[in-house]
């Protein structure tokens, strides 16, 4: 597919769909999801007008077909929200049929108040002679109809509930746009319907529809936060991209509880240039969690917060990054998107990571859950800074710094987060990483040093960061981009 074209949606809602429910998830999450992509042009939700079923439409004008096919658009129906699915689930019929546009007569730009949509289904052989009709006499005729705005005429790409023609068969539709009060079934629109040419191509007509529809509403682009994008379901992320727009991308992933922030040090080295003086653009982001969710939001695996970061970069039109530098939570993230998008990245580097979860921080999770419920996300923030840094940096501006983030949290979203750190194994997975990496870790975090120089993924490196915890970054800056800088 490619070229202009139309998405045509009809639904019939079922007799356990929540009217109020469905109406507020299509006006507000899934027709202005569609509307922020730059090819969905226009879209519109319309009623029955003829007492058919579906009783409901939405139709889209599409600048370019083709991008109907990139994950870009693809993944609004692979990752749909929970909202959606609940709602979704109690449809008795939804049909969606994508066509590629014909012709175009008449210049109106808004939606029509009253819309008249005509498919017809006919032999390859036939076309030409139909195709002759509707241009030459019928669309002309239609266009003395009182009320009259517009025609514009699609030939079937992708079928809907009953799929594409026969082999050696067409469908066409033709969309006529009409003022409210307009001359439908008068005598102008009689006589289109009368002629003698008419009554021949009727006779090549093999299967017809006919079904008026009123207008109901037009969709919005989804507003989004500055400096955010909204994921299919709901999740802001909040992103910084700063530096030469031609250097390389180096994309930065926090760790549970914190924020962009704690890469501003490490941003600032690779905007100013490392060894041999390169420079780089950085992209910072606050995975799902940190931020309150929408009840529509799914649940949080490292799964969707890799598909998370895709999404960003193909919003910004980022295709492919430098490396993707992840800590903790962040570096599991880099490594399933090095696992899930090889194409889109050179290299790696996750920090104090693990590769799966385990009986025992599972455990501890669970501690910390009931500790932030119990006593609130000023008590967690002291224990955690007190895990993550080294004894003699606990009173350190950085720490400081960390310990005001994990306060200012999202509790049930820390509580999301943590569910996903106790249910991953990439284990069997990580072995078919194929781009270049590097492990990183804080010489003083724990027993993580130890685990991740015994990964064993065959190429990619480990090294130590001495003076450093959890967050080599924030304790031993030169240390950490002294190891970066090589491999980068």
């Amino acid at each position: 597919m490619k070229g202009p074209g139309y998405l045509a949606v009809a639904i019939q809602p079922g007799s356990n769909t929540d009217e109020e429910a469905f109406h507020h998830w299509y006006n507000t999450e899934h027709g202005p999801l569609r509307l922020r992509l730059p090819f969905i042009l226009t879209g519109d939700r319309y009623k029955a007008a003829d007492d058919q079923k579906p009783g409901w439409s939405a139709v889209y004008d599409v600048s370019d077909l083709s991008m109907l096919e990139k994950r870009i658009y693809t993944r609004l129906r692979e990752e749909r929200s929970q909202q959606e699915k609940k709602v979704m689930s109690t449809f008795d019929s939804l049909d969606r049929k994508i066509y590629s546009t014909i012709s175009v007569r008449g210049d109106s730009k808004d939606p029509a108040p009253v819309q008249l949509a005509v498919s017809m289904r006919l032999k390859n052989e036939d076309a030409d002679d139909f195709n002759k009709w509707y241009e030459e006499e019928h669309t002309s005729m239609l266009s003395k109809v009182p009320g009259w705005l517009r025609t514009r005429r699609f030939k079937l790409e992708v079928g809907g509930l009953t799929g594409m023609p026969p082999q050696g068969q067409t469908e066409y539709l033709a969309v006529h746009d009409y003022a409210a009060q307009n001359g439908l079934n008068g005598p102008e629109h009689e006589a289109a319907r009368s002629t003698p040419w008419r009554s021949t191509i009727m006779t090549k007509i093999l299967w017809h529809d006919r079904r008026l529809w009123s207008h109901h509403l037009s969709f919005d682009a989804l507003e989004e936060p500055p400096s955010s994008v909204t994921t299919t379901d709901g999740a802001d992320l909040r992103f910084q991209l700063e530096g030469n727009p031609t250097d390389p991308v180096i994309v930065c992933i926090n760790s549970i509880l914190t924020n962009l922030h704690i890469w501003d040090d490490v941003t600032a080295a690779l905007k100013t240039g490392l060894k041999g003086g390169q420079t780089y653009r950085v992209l910072r982001y606050n995975p799902r969690g940190y931020a309150p969710l929408p009840p529509r939001s799914n649940p949080i695996t490292f799964d969707r917060l890799a598909d998370d970061l895709e999404f960003l970069l193909l919003r910004l039109g980022i295709p492919r990054v430098h490396a993707v530098l992840g800590v903790s939570m962040g570096g599991v993230t880099a490594l399933n998107f090095a696992l899930r998008y090889p194409g889109m990245l050179e290299k790696f580097i996750a920090c104090d990571c693990n590769v799966a979860s385990s009986a025992a921080n599972t455990a501890a999770w669970g501690e910390r859950v009931e500790l932030a419920r119990r006593e609130g996300m000023a008590a967690l923030a002291d224990v955690t800074v007190k895990r993550w840094f080294t004894a003699p940096n606990y009173g350190s501006e950085e720490a400081r710094r960390v310990e005001g983030m994990v306060a200012q949290a999202d509790l049930e979203g820390f509580v999301g987060n943590t569910a996903a750190l106790c249910e991953y194994d990439l284990r069997g997975k990580v072995g078919g990483i194929t781009v270049p990496g590097l492990l990183v870790a804080g010489e003083g975090d724990g027993k993580l040093p130890e685990a991740m120089a015994g990964f064993g993924i065959e190429g990619v490196g480990f090294r130590r960061v001495a003076g450093a915890g959890h967050l080599p970054m924030l304790e031993n800056l030169g240390g950490l981009m002294e190891v970066l800088g090589g491999f980068l």
